[in-house]
């Protein structure tokens, strides 16, 4: 058992959770990929805390390493708001395109 990497899973899972509740549905591929995050996590979870569940865990994990990061990258190039601040979100930020618009 790997304690801190278990507990820094954890905690991404709950920030990945506090993402998705956040969001509420406004940036779909963005809420997808926090889904794939916490499903990550709860992969690593199992697979540092688990000997005999290690490698199923581990090839669990890696799949959703893959999923979150295409939802990602889909969600960077449709330009989808994320939920801010980084660390704990609380409110919807702006797209870059509305940075944009009210910079300029």
């Amino acid at each position: 058992m790997q304690p801190l990497y278990v507990a820094f899973d954890a905690a991404l899972a709950a920030l990945s959770l506090r993402s998705i509740a956040v969001l509420r549905g406004r940036a779909p591929w963005t809420s997808l990929g926090w889904t794939g995050t916490a499903g990550y996590c709860a992969a690593a979870i199992v697979e540092f805390s688990s000997d005999p569940l290690h490698r199923a865990a581990a090839l669990l994990a890696y799949a959703f390493l893959l999923f979150l990061t295409v939802a990602f990258v889909i969600a960077g190039v449709r330009d989808e708001p994320q939920a801010e601040p980084l660390l704990w979100p609380t409110r919807v930020g702006l797209t870059r395109a509305e940075k944009r618009q009210r910079s300029g």
